[in-house]
C-alpha cells in the first residue's frame, strides 16, 4: 500500500539504485557469464526454457544473485568463466583436463556458479531435447500412415493389373481357338490319342443322357436343389450317402438326419424333414460347397462319436455320423477319386502335350520334379501320424477352451513344418490347416481379451497366447481399444454438479489414473521396442480427449475466472504428475492444448478493462479527490482511482494463468489498456491540462512500474517494454 506520491518516486527508483549497486558487485567480482538476451536486465535472468532463449544462452547466462556480494578474503577470479556447449558435444574432450584448466584459479562462489550453470545447462538440453524427440515422433507417426497408404494403393493397383490381365487373356483365348495357339513340338506326339479339345467333348451322348437324368432326379427328389445345382455339361453325382446325421460340434449329439450328395465338382447336403400330410418324408436342400472349397476328414472313432467325418469350409465346420463304418469309408474313397480325378483333369488343361506326374515324360522330368517337392514317405512316421490327428486334436481343445494346450499344438506343428525343408501335399495341407486353426484361436482369445472386467493376471496371459501365436498387433489394437472403451465409460459416470474445478479434478482422476495403470499393463506385457510407439499415440489420443472436455468445461463460458482455470490446470498437473512413475510426463503437451486458449481468455480481459476505462476517462469531472488505499498525499480524480484498482486486478489474474509463452501477449495487452486509458482521458479534460498532466504523472510514476515489479516476478525477468510504453506516453502531459 502506497503512502504519498514523494513514496511511490522512492519505491520507483530504488529498484534502479538496486540494480546499479548489483551491476558494481558484478563488476567487483568479474564473474561473467554469456547473456541470454541483449534486452534483459544484468541483474535479472530468463527463465530456464524460455522460447526466445537458446541452450547455449540459457547454460551460459549468469545466476541472479539473492543478496549483496559479501566480502571474502579468498583470491578472486582473474578471467571470467564461460561455457562453450560445443565443446561438450566433442569426443575427445577430456573432462578433468576442462575442470582443471577452467577452474584452477576460481575461488569458491565461482565453483559454485560454474556448477549452477552447468545444472542449468542440464536442463534447458534436457527440455529441448524433450520437445525435439516429441516433434520428430509426430512427424514420423505422419509419415507411416502415409506410407501404409501407399502400400495399400500399391496393392489395390496390383489387383486391378492382374484382373485386367485376366480380361485380356480371356479375349484372345476367344479369338484365337487352343488349336491354333498349340505349340509346333507338340503337333504328333499325342494328337492321335489325344486331341485338343474339351474333356466334355470326349464324353459320349449317351453318358451325358445319363448324367442330365441324374440332375433331374436330384431336382425332383430335393426341394430346393435346383438353386444349389445347375445343370452343366459333365455334372453328375458320384456317390449318394444316405445313412448320415447332422451332428452338434459342441455337444455331439444328433440334430437330424441327412442325405449326402457328392457329385463331380461340388457336394450337396440335404438334410430328411416330414411332411406336414403324409407321413413319409421329403429332402430340402440346407448346404452346396465347391469341392475346391471343401475338405473332408476322417474323425478318429471316441465314446461321444462313431464313424463321423468332419466337413471344413473355412471358416465353420460341419460334423455329420453314418450308421455304419461302411458308408463313411465309402464316401471318403469316393471324395479322395474325386479330387484326384479333378487334379488330373487340371494337370491336363495345364500342360497340352500332355505330359502329367513323370508319365510319358523325357528322362529326368520326373527326377527334377521329385527333386523341387518330396514325398509324404520323406516324413517320419510319427511326425506323420500326429499331422494327420492334429486337426482333430486341435478342434476338440477350442472347444473345450484348453488354449495353453492348443497354443502349444500350434507352435509344436510350425517347428515341425519348419523342420522339414521340402515341401510334400501332407506338409502343405497341414502348413494351411494350422494357420486356419491359428486364426480361428486368436480370434476366440480377442474376444475374451475385450473383456473390460479382466484382471491384469488374466490380461497377461490371454496377451501371451496371442504373442505366441505371432498376433502381437492384434492383441495390441484390442487392448487398446478396450481400455479406451473402459476411460471412456468412467468419464460418462462422472456428475457435474456446477462446480468446474471439482469436476475437473475427477476427471483428471479417472483419466490419468487409468492411463498409469494401462502403462503398467502394456509394459509387462508387450516387452518389444517397436510396440512402444503405438502405445505413445494412444495416450496422446486419450490426453487429447481429455483435453477437449477440459476445454468445455473450462473456457467456454460467458464470465471467465482465472482463479477458475489456475485451480482447475493446477489439478491437472496434479494428477497428471503420477505419470512420471511409469516414465510419461504429459505436462509439455497439456501446456500446448490449453496455449490457445489462456491466449483468448487474455485478450478478452483485455477488451473487457479497455471498455472500462473508457468508462471510467469519459465519467471523471476531474475534480480532484483522495483515497486512502492510494495514500492521504496523493491526490488525483477518481477516473485514476478506478483505474488503478481494475488494473491491478487485471495483472493479479492474467498472472494466474499466464505461463512464459505469453509473455508478449500479457505486456501488450497491459500497455494498450494504459495507453488507450490516458488517451481517453486527455480527450475528455476540456482544458483542464493541469489536473490531466497530474493523472498521467501518477499513472506512468506510480502504477506502471507497480505492474512491471509484478510481472518481472512472476515472469522472473526484466519488463523493458513498460519502460518503453512510459516513455512515450510522457508527452501526452504536455
Amino acid at each position: 500500500m502506497m503512502k504519498s506520491t514523494s513514496a511511490l518516486k522512492k519505491k520507483g527508483t530504488a529498484g534502479a539504485d538496486v540494480f546499479r549497486r548489483k551491476d558494481k558487485d558484478r563488476d567487483a567480482t568479474k564473474f561473467s557469464f554469456k547473456s541470454g538476451s541483449s534486452s534483459s536486465s544484468p541483474s535479472s535472468s530468463s527463465r530456464i526454457g524460455s522460447p526466445k532463449t537458446s541452450p547455449a544462452a540459457a547454460a551460459t547466462r549468469k545466476p541472479k544473485p539473492a543478496h549483496h556480494p559479501k566480502q571474502t578474503n579468498m583470491p578472486l577470479s582473474n578471467s571470467p568463466i564461460t561455457l562453450d556447449l560445443h565443446r561438450f558435444a566433442d569426443s575427445n574432450m577430456n573432462p578433468e583436463e576442462f575442470v582443471r584448466r577452467s577452474l584452477a584459479d576460481t575461488n569458491e562462489e565461482g565453483i559454485r556458479a560454474f556448477h549452477r550453470s552447468l545444472v542449468e545447462a542440464k536442463h534447458v538440453i534436457g527440455g529441448d531435447l524433450q520437445r525435439n524427440v516429441y516433434r520428430n515422433y509426430t512427424e514420423f507417426v505422419t509419415i507411416s500412415k502415409e506410407v501404409s497408404n501407399l502400400d495399400a494403393d500399391v496393392f489395390r493397383l496390383k489387383g486391378y493389373l492382374n484382373e485386367l490381365k485376366s480380361i485380356w487373356e480371356g479375349f484372345v483365348e476367344e479369338a484365337n481357338p487352343s488349336e491354333d495357339m498349340k505349340p509346333i513340338d507338340a503337333i504328333g506326339l499325342n494328337d492321335a490319342i489325344l486331341p485338343q479339345r474339351k474333356h466334355s467333348d470326349m464324353i459320349p451322348s449317351d453318358l451325358q443322357s445319363i448324367f442330365r437324368a441324374q440332375i433331374a432326379a436330384l431336382w425332383e427328389n430335393v426341394e430346393g436343389s435346383q438353386r444349389f445345382v445347375a445343370y452343366t455339361q459333365g455334372r453328375h453325382i458320384v456317390r449318394e450317402c444316405a445313412n448320415f446325421f447332422d451332428i452338434n460340434p459342441k455337444t455331439l449329439q444328433p440334430r437330424q438326419a441327412v442325405h449326402i450328395f457328392l457329385l463331380n465338382d461340388c457336394l450337396l447336403v440335404a438334410s430328411r424333414k416330414k411332411r406336414s400330410a403324409t407321413s413319409k418324408y421329403k429332402l430340402v436342400a440346407d448346404h452346396c460347397w465347391s469341392l475346391d472349397e471343401v475338405t473332408i476328414i476322417d474323425v478318429k472313432d471316441s465314446t461321444a462319436a462313431v464313424n463321423a467325418i468332419k466337413i471344413s469350409v473355412y471358416p465353420n465346420t460341419y460334423i455329420y455320423r453314418s450308421e455304419r463304418q461302411e458308408d463313411k469309408y465309402a464316401l471318403l474313397h469316393a471324395y479322395h477319386r474325386t479330387m484326384d480325378e479333378n487334379s488330373d483333369r487340371q494337370d491336363d488343361a495345364s500342360n497340352p502335350i500332355g505330359y502329367r506326374n513323370g508319365k510319358d515324360a523325357p528322362a529326368g522330368a520326373g527326377d527334377n520334379q521329385r527333386a523341387r517337392e518330396g514325398q509324404d514317405s520323406d516324413i517320419e512316421p510319427g511326425d506323420r501320424k500326429w499331422l494327420e490327428d492334429l486337426p482333430d486334436e486341435l478342434e476338440v481343445v477350442i472347444a473345450l477352451r484348453q488354449f495353453e494346450t492348443a497354443v502349444g499344438y500350434i507352435e509344436q506343428a510350425k517347428k515341425m513344418l519348419d523342420s522339414y525343408p521340402q515341401p510334400t501335399p501332407l506338409l502343405r495341407a497341414s502348413k494351411s490347416r494350422v494357420q486356419k486353426y491359428s486364426e480361428s484361436l486368436a480370434s476366440i482369445i480377442s474376444q475374451d481379451l475385450q473383456n473390460t472386467l479382466l484382471t491384469k493376471l488374466q490380461f497377461q496371459r490371454l496377451v501371451n497366447w496371442l504373442l505366441r501365436l505371432d498376433k502381437g498387433d492384434e492383441a495390441r489394437e484390442v487392448f487398446l481399444n478396450t481400455r479406451s472403451l473402459i476411460i471412456k465409460k468412467r468419464i460418462r459416470q462422472l456428475t457435474f454438479e456446477g462446480d468446474s474445478t471439482t469436476y475437473i479434478n475427477e476427471l483428471a482422476l479417472v483419466v490419468f489414473t487409468l492411463i498409469r495403470n494401462t502403462c503398467e499393463w502394456y509394459r509387462d506385457s508387450f516387452k518389444q521396442n517397436e510396440m512402444a510407439s503405438r502405445f505413445i499415440t494412444w495416450v496422446r489420443e486419450q490426453t487429447e480427449i481429455y483435453a477437449d472436455i477440459y476445454k468445455r468445461q473450462v473456457f467456454n463460458h460467458s464470465q471467465l475466472n482465472c482463479q477458475i482455470i489456475a485451480d482447475c490446470f493446477k489439478s491437472t498437473l496434479d494428477q497428471c504428475s503420477i505419470l512420471r512413475k511409469v516414465g510419461l510426463d504429459l505436462k509439455f503437451m497439456l501446456e500446448d492444448f490449453f496455449l490457445d486458449n489462456v491466449r483468448e481468455t487474455v485478450l478478452a480481459y483485455e477488451r473487457r478493462c479497455a471498455d472500462k476505462a473508457e468508462k471510467f476517462a469519459r465519467g471523471d469531472n476531474f475534480s480532484v479527490v483522495s483515497s486512502q488505499n492510494l495514500g492521504g498525499d496523493v491526490r488525483v480524480t477518481s477516473s485514476v482511482i478506478s483505474f488503478y484498482n481494475m488494473l491491478i486486478k487485471f495483472v493479479n489474474d492474467i498472472c494466474l494463468i499466464a505461463k512464459l509463452q505469453l509473455y508478449e501477449t500479457v505486456v501488450r495487452s497491459i500497455s494498450r489498456v494504459t495507453e488507450h486509458y490516458l488517451r481517453t482521458m486527455v480527450d475528455q479534460s476540456n482544458g483542464q491540462r493541469s489536473v490531466a498532466s497530474m493523472n498521467i504523472g501518477f499513472v506512468l510514476d506510480n502504477v506502471v512500474p507497480r505492474v512491471s515489479s509484478q510481472l518481472n516476478r512472476h515472469f522472473d525477468r526484466p519488463i523493458p517494454e513498460l519502460d518503453s510504453l512510459r516513455a512515450r506516453l510522457r508527452g501526452l502531459a504536455n
